[in-house]
């Protein structure tokens, strides 16, 4: 029997796990060579590629632009230690999981970000609610290598009404 799918309440990041599910083809689990750059399209931007580099430890294979919009940092080729550590430290928590039990995972979390005006006259701060979803990749074995992360910033009915 399949596990179950992750809740999700964002359609893109149901539509990124259904193409992450029907890559298994019957597996446990799809293999990163399974995954098309080309078919990824409708995510890019907001996708991580992050590797397993020996047993607690992950870099950044790939780090979407939306990320860097956000975050002002490309993390591309990095490991997560470069990363606050408290912010690490989850990070590191939530891949080990993903790859220890070789499922999907989804959460939402709130966050404060930092903004800055094109002039650089005037600076704010909005708080933020994402959603994103862990999916693991297997890399030629049957053991996870790689996760694939997509996560999207969950629109308020203010932000939409402006």
């Amino acid at each position: 029997m399949a596990d179950p799918a992750p809740v999700l309440t964002l359609p893109l990041l149901r539509s990124l796990y259904a193409y992450w599910d029907g890559k298994r083809q019957g597996r446990p689990l799809p293999d990163r060579a399974d995954i098309d750059p080309i078919e990824m399209r409708p995510w890019l931007g907001h996708l991580m590629l992050v590797e397993r580099s020996g047993e607690d430890d992950y870099i950044y294979r790939l780090y979407g632009s939306a990320f860097v919009d956000q975050f002002k940092v490309d993390m591309t080729g990095q490991s997560i230690s470069a990363l606050p550590p408290q912010q690490a430290l989850l990070l590191r928590t939530e891949y080990a999981a993903a790859v220890r039990a070789g499922i999907p995972l989804s959460r939402q979390y709130t966050a404060t970000f930092d903004y800055t005006s094109r002039d650089k006259r005037s600076a704010w701060q909005v708080e933020r609610t994402w959603e994103r979803l862990v999916l693991p990749l297997t890399g030629g074995a049957e053991s996870v290598r790689m996760l694939l992360v997509g996560a999207y910033p969950i629109e308020t009915i203010e932000e939409v009404a402006k």
